[in-house]
């Protein structure tokens, strides 16, 4: 066992072997979230042993998936009974493998196929169950794939998991057309948004705010107070020397690919920032913050900065998607976004939510319905099959 996969690129594999990062890369294709630099900045927090399972034809690797042994409770939306007990559902063991990443809300069964064979699936399941045997004794520890896409989630059902997937929420990406922001603001199909949006990027430009893009270590130390106001916001600290940690290490572990959207007036103090990721055809969201006490009523620096300003930087790099996540829902859809759904799977074999199957549905059918009988959301479901699927 290794507690550094992806700084030694080396898994949970049989005999040892090692995974080249450009190979692990290839496998990950177009998923930031999957890739070794990201894997590589989740490897380097505290708190789990990670690795992989891994599937090899011929001496090359086909598929893939990133685990983590988890050694302390991990990130308040990975704790998976949290989000179980909150919906009247079963609790699992509390400690015990996660399936994925660690961070950044994006699971994905990896393959140099854009479809993936059930029996090829059937085996990265079985090395999965592999890995998570490692640590102990099965029935005590949990072994939870988190933020799956529904894709995944079939495949995995097809390949023999008999516990039924829990719905964890809407994943939104706004698509930005050929033709950039001018398109952008002709595919909205509400007039009422439409002049909502409008009225949001005139009062920000009256407001006199300018959106700066740069690389993060350019200016990250100038940030903490902008995030230690927004995290006040949540009840943690409101401490801008709490953050100074965290924003140094995405400059020292994502080097160049760390960027950020700095909002300011004429090129003074920041009064927000997004961090983000640009990768293949998509920019990634990350973190953002705003120091909420220097705001301007009216101004919608939130949507500026996050999705107006992003969009307008999409034309000019050619890139056709942003990954927004999976928070503040409504407010994404209101301003065009496309919401798909991510789910829990637990891949024990005799998962107590198998015995559970019907309260699991009514679950997956109460979360699919808030969003589908809401006027708001309700236009950005992407797919209904894939909603509706568990239900």
């Amino acid at each position: 066992m290794t507690a550094a996969l992806f700084s030694e690129v080396a898994p949970f594999a049989r005999a040892g072997s090692k995974v080249a990062p450009g190979a692990w890369d290839r496998l990950a294709g177009r998923r930031f979230y999957s890739t070794c630099s990201w894997l590589t900045f989740c490897d380097n927090e505290p708190g789990a042993l990670s690795g992989a399972a891994t599937c090899y034809s011929e001496g090359k690797l086909v598929a893939a998936v990133p685990v983590a042994e988890l050694i302390s409770p991990s990130m308040p939306l990975y704790r998976w009974n949290d989000l179980l007990s909150s919906q009247g559902l079963p609790a699992l063991p509390s400690r015990g493998l996660l399936v994925g990443p660690r961070q950044g809300y994006q699971t994905h069964l990896l393959a140099l196929e854009e479809e993936l064979p059930g029996t090829l699936v059937a085996k990265l399941v079985e090395e999965i169950r592999r890995v998570h045997a490692l640590f102990g004794e099965a029935h005590e520890r949990a072994c939870v794939a988190m933020y799956v896409t529904t894709r995944d989630a079939v495949a995995l059902r097809r390949a023999g998991v008999s516990a039924l997937p829990v719905l964890l929420g809407a994943d939104a990406w706004l698509q930005v057309p050929p033709g950039g922001w001018p398109a952008w603001l002709e595919s909205m199909t509400s007039k009422n948004r439409l002049k909502k949006v409008k009225k949001e990027v005139r009062r920000f430009r009256q407001a006199g705010y300018e959106i700066n893009h740069m690389f993060l270590s350019q200016c990250y130390e100038k940030l903490a107070v902008a995030a230690a106001s927004t995290q006040s916001k949540y009840g943690n600290s409101g401490n801008p020397d709490d953050y100074l940690p965290a924003l140094r290490r995405y400059v020292e572990r994502m080097g160049a690919v760390a960027k950020v959207a700095v909002c300011s007036q004429q090129g003074g103090t920041p009064v927000g920032f997004c961090i983000y990721f640009i990768w293949g055809d998509t920019i990634f969201l990350r973190w953002c913050g705003f120091d909420h006490r220097r705001l301007i009523s009216g101004a919608a620096e939130y949507f500026n900065l996050l999705y107006y300003g992003q969009i307008k930087l999409a034309e000019e790099l050619g890139v056709r998607w942003i990954h927004a996540g999976i928070k503040s829902t409504e407010a994404k859809a209101r301003r065009g976004a496309q919401l798909r759904p991510l789910w829990l799977v637990d891949l024990v074999e005799d998962s107590i939510l198998a015995q559970v199957p019907d309260r699991v549905r009514q679950h997956n059918e109460r979360g699919y319905r808030r969003l589908a009988e809401d006027s708001q959301t309700a236009e950005a479901l992407v797919d209904l099959d894939s909603w509706q699927i568990f239900l």
